[in-house]
């Protein structure tokens, strides 16, 4: 079987699904309800993204499934899972959070495909796999994650990932988005970073070695180094949808429980009424803050990348944000964090970037915990 083709039938579908059913579960399960009764809604965890991606491969996948086919269906399905009309007349949250969460499956996709092609520039030089059989599959797969970034893009112009001579990476796109947040309209701003795909350099400067063997070492040395690269930028907008996912997640929430108690609202009792809104404010917080709790926890170990750690720390920030922006909506208080602990006089925000940092801040978590349960009796006795 030359060229390898069963690493072209194989690798990239079969591997592929093995490659995510083992990345799945390298992070201890907890129970994503917190405590028994005390939370509405449950925690948004770490590993969703690898959880949903698991699922659908291992749904999709038949054996001997062309890489293209499995493609489509994997975009069929997710889809399916979270559907997102970016031009309906009103958006909501919920929209945003369908939106954000696809994009970091997708992300976490290409990861997996990414590594697949470094595995494919492994096999170059091999007999019957040389120059011509590795570009022609390169640009088989860039049209794949390209294709797969077109399906799922945010914004009319916008894409995820670019086939472009020119280093674009980094450039960044907006989208605007208006929605309706306590009675009001408020705007959102999603921002991103497309990537460039683009390796026409690295043949065009392979062309200049005569030897053969100069010659495959230098295109091996320099795809590796170009997909590298790519991998821990994949792995960073993986991150940046991950951080949107699970503020548009909370903000959903307290948007749908504003609006089930405005509808349930009686004009003859105004002290009831602000009392409800003061239950969207207490569980909305002690949710949040319990997310924070779980990454604080799982940080706190050692066996986490730097990367690993900023990342969570990104949306620890994004979460004491919201935190703010919920109490000030609800009751004009904009340091709700603060009185909590959880950001400093000075503006500092409690920290899970370090496993020492990540330990030292989940006594003053709990404490904020109780906080909120001690002031949540005040209101209902």
């Amino acid at each position: 079987m030359l060229r390898i083709e069963f690493l072209k039938r194989i690798s990239l579908t079969a591997i592929l699904v093995a490659t995510v059913n083992k990345t799945e579960g390298n992070e201890a399960k907890k129970d994503s309800n917190g405590s028994k009764g005390l939370l509405e809604i449950p925690l948004y965890p770490m590993s969703a993204a690898d959880e949903v991606l698991l699922s659908i491969t291992n749904k999709i996948y038949q054996p001997s499934m062309e890489f293209d086919s499995f493609l489509v269906l994997f975009s069929s399905e997710l889809n399916s899972l979270y559907p997102y009309d970016e031009k309906a007349k009103t958006l909501t949250y919920k929209d945003l959070y369908f939106a954000s969460i696809r994009c970091e499956i997708v992300f976490c996709f290409v990861g997996v495909i990414v590594k697949l092609w470094q595995n494919l520039c492994l096999q170059f030089g091999l007999e019957g796999y040389g120059k011509n059989e590795f570009e022609s599959d390169s640009a088989k797969i860039q049209d794949w994650i390209i294709s797969l970034g077109n399906q799922f893009k945010i914004g009319d112009t916008s894409h995820f990932f670019l086939k472009t001579k020119e280093d674009l990476d980094w450039v960044a796109s907006k989208v605007n988005t208006s929605l309706p947040w306590f009675g009001t309209i408020k705007t959102e701003t999603i921002q991103f970073f497309p990537l460039s795909l683009e390796m026409h350099s690295v043949w065009k400067e392979a062309a200049a070695f005569k030897d053969p063997f100069e010659f495959n070492q230098n295109i091996v040395s320099e795809v590796l180094r170009i997909l590298t690269l790519l991998g821990y930028r994949v792995n960073a907008n993986q991150a940046r949808w991950h951080q949107y996912a699970v503020r548009f997640y909370y903000l959903d929430f307290v948007e749908k429980e504003f609006e089930r108690k405005q509808n349930k609202k009686n004009p003859e009792s105004q002290n009831g009424n602000s009392k409800s809104l003061f239950s969207v404010r207490d569980v909305s917080l002690e949710s949040a803050i319990r997310t924070i709790q779980e990454r604080a926890f799982h940080m706190q170990s050692g066996v986490y990348h730097e990367m690993d750690r900023q990342n969570q720390q990104m949306v620890v920030s994004s979460l004491i944000h919201v935190m703010d922006q919920i109490s000030e909506s609800v009751d004009g208080n904009k340091e709700i964090t603060k009185k909590l602990r959880l950001v400093h006089q000075y503006g500092g925000i409690i920290s899970v970037s370090t496993a020492a940092s990540a330990r030292d801040s989940l006594p003053v978590i709990e404490d904020a915990l109780l906080q909120l349960q001690k002031e949540r009796r005040l209101h209902f006795p």
